[in-house]
């Protein structure tokens, strides 16, 4: 495809409209999104972190956080809601092969908001064992993920690992969230988010098995080349991991429904 876009620069001109037309929702159409429907989804998720709070102290609930366009709205989320707690505590499975821009807002967020956030290499289920055995109050763990996610079509709002994994209560209050939902949060708050999301990448992973998403590439008339577009202009939701080769952020999610 590299190869043709190289040598075929005209092609992509004519294309260009098709493209936009079929792949991408325009700025007005991002600023006058359907409110109603973001603020159902928000009541939702502001039910279900409440029901949580009545379960769980403070101490015993952690959020998985990992810098994606997802947990960040989360974050924003819980720290809206819990603003009157003690600072959120996090944990954050850092990847063997990570962006630097990932790890930058990460650090970003710590000091945007009262995130008190422990890193941990390796894979998920050793770190959460790892979280368990250093803080072994801990009950509960909010995760960003949507139903539109690989594996959580059965999720529920609360559910319990299991498995072989460790006894630890699963929170999904974003469960109802489409990707839609998740761009129109940060943009009409105007949050900040990592970088790479303005620079053609939908969905991150690590740096050798993410990609920039090629629903993205257009041409652009004004620079005379082929540029990627943000991920918020992505229309078609289906297509949002078309720049992945991996599942790794949603295993902790996806663990319920393998068969040990």
């Amino acid at each position: 495809m590299i190869f043709l876009v190289q040598h075929c620069p005209r092609m992509w001109q004519h294309s260009a409209a098709f493209h936009r037309s079929c792949h991408f929702a325009s700025t007005q159409n991002t600023k006058h999104s359907n409110d109603a429907q973001l603020k159902a989804k928000l009541k939702e998720s502001e039910a279900i972190i409440k029901q949580a709070s009545s379960i769980y102290r403070p101490d015993e609930m952690m959020l998985c956080f990992n810098g994606g366009k997802d947990c960040t709205v989360l974050l924003d989320v819980l720290a809206t809601h819990l603003k009157n707690s003690s600072p959120l505590r996090a944990v954050c499975v850092k990847s063997h092969d990570p962006f630097e821009e990932v790890e930058q807002f990460i650090d970003n967020s710590i000091e945007r908001y009262p995130l008190e956030l422990q890193r941990y290499d390796g894979a998920l289920k050793m770190a959460i064992e790892q979280v368990l055995s250093e803080h072994p109050q801990v009950r509960a763990m909010f995760l960003g993920c949507r139903r539109s996610d690989p594996g959580c079509e059965k999720l529920t709002a609360m559910l319990p690992c299991d498995n072989g994994w460790p006894s630890l209560m699963r929170i999904f209050p974003l469960l109802e969230w489409s990707y839609h939902d998740i761009w129109n949060y940060l943009r009409s708050r105007k949050l900040p988010y990592c970088s790479l999301y303005d620079k053609g990448y939908t969905s991150l992973g690590d740096r050798s098995s993410t990609r920039v998403n090629p629903r993205l590439l257009v041409y652009d008339e004004q620079l005379g080349k082929l540029v990627y577009r943000p991920a918020y202009e992505l229309q078609d939701d289906k297509l949002e991991r078309a720049n992945r080769e991996d599942a790794q952020l949603v295993h902790l999610a996806r663990q319920h429904h393998q068969n040990p």
